[in-house]
Parts: C-alpha cells; sequence; structure tokens
C-alpha cells in the first residue's frame, strides 16, 4: 500500500479560515481607504468658513460599499453649488478632482489592508 504524506495543512486551514473573514477584511480595507480620501476632500474644500469642512463625512460600509462627502444636513447642502456652481457663481470642485487625484492610493491603500487581513 502506498502512503502519501501532505504537507501544509495547517496553513491551509488557516488560509480558508481567512477567507472566510473576507467580510471583515474588506470592511476594513474600505474604512481605512475612505478615511484617506475624507480627509484629502476637507483639505481641498475651497471655502474658508469650515462649515462645509466639518460637514464632510464617511459612512459605514454597507454592502461592499462606502459613501464619503458632505452630510446632507445642516448647511453642507451648500457643498452642490461650491462643486458644481449655479447661474450666479462660478463651479469650485472640489471633490471630484480629489478622489481623481487619489485614486491611485487609494487603491494601494485598499491593497495594503487587504494584504495584511490576509497575512501576506
Amino acid at each position: 500500500m502506498a502512503r502519501i504524506e501532505m504537507t501544509g495543512l495547517a496553513e491551509l486551514q488557516a488560509r480558508l479560515s481567512q477567507m472566510a473573514n473576507a467580510t471583515n477584511i474588506e470592511k476594513d480595507a474600505l474604512t481605512e481607504a475612505g478615511e484617506h480620501l475624507r480627509k484629502e476632500i476637507q483639505n481641498n474644500v475651497p471655502v474658508r468658513t469650515g462649515k462645509l469642512k466639518e460637514s464632510i463625512t464617511k459612512d459605514e460600509v454597507v454592502d461592499g460599499k462606502i459613501q464619503i462627502g458632505p452630510s446632507q444636513q445642516g448647511p453642507a447642502f451648500r457643498a452642490h453649488f461650491v462643486e458644481f456652481g449655479t447661474r450666479k457663481m462660478s463651479a469650485r470642485p472640489f471633490m471630484r478632482p480629489t478622489f481623481e487625484r487619489e485614486k491611485t492610493r487609494i487603491e494601494q491603500i485598499m491593497a495594503e489592508q487587504i494584504r495584511r487581513g490576509l497575512g501576506l
């Protein structure tokens, strides 16, 4: 009778356990990248009052998605006017340009967090 020896089963079991924990890893990656984007958007708000800057929030991760932007309450509703302009006011975009500029860094943050979560 032939004897078969398998090695690495403990490591495989640990990896499978980590994969079962993928939702938490995804949540952590989105949360960390979202916090980075929130701070960068705050740093690029073009108005001086501070109310808009303070209103930039990061929601909790829901269904693999996270929302970052001005709160929908209080004076922050004016963010739309700042970003896109009005008939009487030129646009001073800050959210979209910040996202475009930070896209690569956001991807790096998420990749680092996923690697850390998987123990790689």
